[in-house]
């Protein structure tokens, strides 16, 4: 059997959730750890707490991956126990965090489905990348191929939609100088040629693969392409989501089910003057600490599911709010995790705070 290495299972997971959505102040990716050393077993979870790094240890783990940054501002002096026992036990960190967030196999997509909610649209479309536009000229008989290489490549996704693109044709015309290798035409000779003038968007974080993926394909020895940055923000990643139940439920029972399917061992419940019996359809959703989005939501969902609601955000609100705990509704992430891993031969290992620190901290 082939051996794994940390490097390639980094990429796999940034490749799911690329590290340039991350927001400003976050700190994501690889931690702690050599990325050339091989991964037999994974240790996923959403923090790097003392009980995860034990039962690392116990279990013989090679890399952990953690949604919560183990390191989150820079560090003056290593001498953290949990980062030296990390590192005397060869035990790499990887962490993605709102760059998991943002993204439709991350935490909120996680969140909307084991809640059964469906018809999905994004709350917010702040993220830490943009929008380019990318045109390049092509001769006919070489479209298709750059086109393709332009695909495979990431370009051309808008929200739910992927190859998206317009094509003009033009005339275009050049004369080789001395030292060039013309593909078409004589040095000296002013040619000219008809070409397809292909427009595309691209994320700010595949433009670099996209700009070679032209040179790689295209035939001209100097290809011709310009790149435009957008003021628009990307349909493809977003923070929060808004769907729709298939049955209407109480407001009651939707937070006894919502407290149920995430094993939360208690919610709050704001009813924002309304009854408990009031009918909801319609759902607001954000994993962890969502009172930033409760602006957006207003008017748009019937009740808003998220955690760390403050009192006075919780009085404030104008829409329903359930508070199901940062913890219970960031875990079911833990899900698609495994399941980006799904193509390498290791063992994957769930590790779940709640089974050992969260449950010390209760309500009495």
């Amino acid at each position: 059997m082939e051996d794994i290495r940390t490097s390639e299972i980094v990429q796999e997971i940034h490749s799911k959730a690329n590290p340039a959505l991350a927001y400003k102040w976050d700190n994501v990716g690889f931690q702690i750890g050599d990325q050339s050393l091989k991964v037999k077993k994974i240790l996923l979870t959403l923090d790097v707490t003392k009980g995860a790094i034990e039962k690392a240890v116990a279990e013989n783990i090679d890399l952990i991956i953690s949604h919560h940054p183990m390191i989150f501002r820079p560090l003056k002096k290593v001498t953290d126990p949990k980062v030296i026992k990390l590192i005397k036990n060869d035990i790499g960190v990887l962490c993605a965090h709102t760059n998991l967030d943002v993204v439709k196999e991350g935490v909120n997509f996680a969140l909307a489905e084991k809640l059964n909610v469906k018809n999905l649209e994004f709350i917010d479309d702040e993220t830490g990348s943009s929008i380019f536009q990318v045109v390049v000229y092509i001769p006919e008989t070489d479209i298709n191929k750059v086109k393709e290489a332009v695909f495979d490549a990431g370009a051309g996704s808008i929200g739910n939609y992927q190859n998206c693109y317009a094509e003009y044709r033009v005339q275009g015309q050049f004369r080789p100088l001395e030292g060039s290798d013309p593909v078409i035409g004589k040095i000296g000779k002013t040619e000219s040629v008809n070409e397809i003038k292909l427009e595309f968007f691209i994320d700010s974080f595949n433009l670099n693969n996209v700009i070679k993926a032209i040179l790689r394909a295209h035939p001209y020895e100097t290809p011709v392409y310009a790149v435009y940055p957008q003021n628009l923000k990307s349909k493809n990643f977003g923070l929060g989501l808004i769907g729709e139940l298939e049955e209407k439920i109480s407001l009651k029972e939707f937070a006894e089910f919502v407290k149920t399917t995430l094993d939360a061992p208690i919610v709050k419940l704001w009813t924002a003057s309304k009854n408990k019996e009031t009918f909801v359809k319609k759902i607001a959703l954000c994993g962890g600490s969502g009172a930033s989005l409760i602006a957006k939501v207003i008017g748009k969902a019937d009740v808003f599911v998220s955690a760390d609601f403050t009192y006075h955000t919780v009085i404030d609100s104008p829409i329903p709010l359930i508070d199901a705990g940062h913890f219970y509704t960031e875990n079911p992430v833990l899900k698609k995790m495994r399941k980006m891993l799904d193509k390498f031969p290791v063992e994957i290992i769930e590790y779940s705070a709640d089974e050992h620190e969260i449950k010390n901290f209760r309500i009495v």
